[in-house]
């Protein structure tokens, strides 16, 4: 229905970046800003996060974005244009009502007052209302309000009785009294103007709390939560009994689960066992699991925290950044980080409604083969450090985080890692290499970001079983076999500096790769066995359809061995 209650202008604009605004608001004056403010002051109608944030009028600092979590997802303005073309498409024709009223100037009043009774500026942002203030009472200790002062009106002796006007528990035989705190909650979420019910009150005096829709389930969770809401001094249990986590790890979880459920990161990423996501189930993944978003069950053991808060700021890896945002970032991970370009420094005037220029476009920073493009969230740098800290503590890692440095490699273990990299265990065959021709078939990220990006201590763990850590990825396992307290390469015929290698095998390769250089891999891939040509789809799919009828005819064939053998055969060998 968006085609239906807003301009198509504004849904390309929001589609493309659902941050962005095409006029800063100044709270201080409440109202946007137009270029004609900046103009009387001699400055260019520039407004940003970081360089130009201050009204030029008092100096107040501005909101220059939309406070939303729909993400940025990087797209160029004719994929947005196309979007918004596509979702006006669905929407009904256009009809017009009656809108006479438009011009009776006194609704406006009346409806300021209407915005104000019922509290729609606490929860939508609304242009002059920008102070508003909730309307709702504090509930953080509700469960802890004495029986007396919950307010059952004129159902009070229908509570005691246990009369229920809402038969919220028609299955029961007997009617049991509610009057407790669980009854007058679950009535009062599931119909909250019952306990106005046979009173004569002005209608700005009713209750205001809409009727929200909640299954029993809901209903049931949402009363439990009000219940427990009772606070250290309101709780009939000793202080020692409360949620009160002595490792910081369980706190970092628990807070961390608040930003995965907020940006819903579980719609496309598994997070714990078990756990499908939302686009597991899509048709496009039936026989493409490895083209998935990845699982981040281990994400903390697997990847660098320093490089995991610099993925989340900008998923895109394109180091277009702002100097403020270098800074921003350099200070969270303790490091230096690269200056930024200069066209990304440069401020762009908001004229209009022209679009900035997207930065990172049409870009996957670390898994370009993917048919999903993790988006840019606009996380805040206290929801960064949320997030890393998250993941280090669901997988049981200490932080701070130390990385250990690798020894470097001799001449001699750099032939030997090569050799194994190239015989038998074609590795650059799926992973990325930034070359176009070979990219179109990648299933797996560059090595040249495995030193700053992955953790040792699991790269190792991985090569040896990749099944285990994830299953069903297209990481083969069982390349190494164990000989004594080390591992070796587990190949039909090893290259002979591999025999007369006598450390660890797995280890020297995880070296390898840490400490790989572009002109190593691409000396790799050159020397790399080429991998047979992939059918056309079109080809795939029409054996799979001559596999199919094979088989029907085989069950019809019935107690006839010799011919669904024979026929199998023959269509095996022509779809060969």
């Amino acid at each position: 229905k968006v085609g239906e209650k807003a301009n198509f202008d504004y849904i390309v604009r929001w589609i493309y970046n659902p941050r962005e605004r095409v006029a800063p608001y100044c709270p201080k004056e409440k109202r946007d800003l137009t270029a004609d403010d900046y103009s009387k002051k001699g400055m260019p109608f520039v407004f940003d996060t970081e360089l130009h944030s201050k009204c030029p009028n008092d100096g107040a600092e501005l909101q220059v974005q939309n406070m939303t979590v729909m993400p940025n997802f990087r797209l160029s303005e004719a994929e947005a244009r196309d979007i918004a073309t596509y979702l006006f498409s669905l929407s009904s024709p256009q009809s017009y009502a009656d809108a006479s009223f438009m011009d009776d100037s006194s609704l406006k009043e009346k409806g300021r007052g209407l915005i104000k009774q019922y509290g729609c500026a606490g929860c939508h942002e609304i242009s002059g209302f920008e102070e508003e203030q909730r309307i709702g009472k504090e509930l953080t200790v509700e469960g802890a309000t004495p029986i007396e002062r919950l307010d059952f009106a004129l159902q009070t002796k229908h509570a005691e009785e246990g009369v229920d006007p809402l038969s919220l528990r028609p299955d029961e035989k007997e009617e049991k009294p509610w009057y407790n705190h669980k009854g007058f909650f679950e009535r009062k979420i599931t119909r909250p103007s019952i306990y106005d019910e046979g009173k004569e009150k002005d209608p700005k005096d009713r209750l205001r709390m809409p009727e929200p829709y909640l299954t029993p389930q809901w209903r049931t969770a949402l009363t439990t939560f009000l219940l427990g809401s009772v606070g250290a001094e309101g709780a009939n249990v000793p202080s020692t009994l409360f949620y009160n986590p002595q490792d910081q790890r369980r706190q970092d979880i628990q807070n961390g689960w608040w930003v995965i459920k907020k940006y819903n990161c579980m719609g496309c990423h598994q997070l714990q066992v078990g756990q499908r996501s939302v686009v597991m189930d899509l048709p496009i993944f039936a026989e493409t699991k490895e083209l998935l978003p990845p699982n981040l069950s281990s994400e903390g053991a697997r990847v660098d925290p320093a490089w995991l808060l610099r993925f989340l700021h900008d998923p895109s890896l394109s180091g277009d950044k702002t100097p403020a945002q270098t800074q921003q970032i350099a200070a969270l991970t303790g490091g230096a980080q690269p200056s930024a370009s200069p066209q990304a420094g440069a401020a762009t005037p908001n004229a209009g409604p022209k679009l900035k220029q997207q930065p990172g476009l049409d870009r996957n920073g670390i898994r370009p083969y993917l048919n999903f493009r993790m988006p840019t969230f606009n996380f805040s740098p206290n929801e960064l450090q949320v997030l890393v800290r998250f993941f280090m503590a669901m997988s049981g890692q200490i932080d701070p985080y130390i990385k250990e440095p690798l020894p470097p490699l001799t001449d001699q273990e750099k032939m030997v890692a090569r050799q194994m990299f190239t015989s038998g265990t074609p590795c650059l065959k799926c992973h990325v290499t930034g070359d176009p021709t070979h990219d179109a078939k990648a299933i797996a990220p560059n090595f040249l970001l495995a030193s700053e990006r992955l953790k040792p201590d699991w790269t190792f763990r991985w090569l040896l079983d990749p099944a285990q850590i994830a299953p069903g990825t297209a990481m083969p396992s069982g390349l190494f076999k164990k000989e004594g307290d080390r591992w070796v390469v587990n190949l039909p015929n090893p290259p002979a500096s591999a025999n007369a290698y006598m450390q660890d095998h797995a280890r020297l390769l995880v070296r390898y790769m840490f400490q790989m250089s572009p002109s190593e891999q691409q000396a790799l891939l050159s020397t790399s066995p080429v991998a047979p040509p992939a059918a056309p789809a079109a080809a795939q799919h029409h054996a799979r359809m001559k596999r199919k009828r094979a088989l029907s005819h085989a069950q019809r064939l019935g107690n006839r061995p010799w011919r669904v053998a024979a026929n199998a055969l023959k269509v095996s060998v022509k779809s060969f």
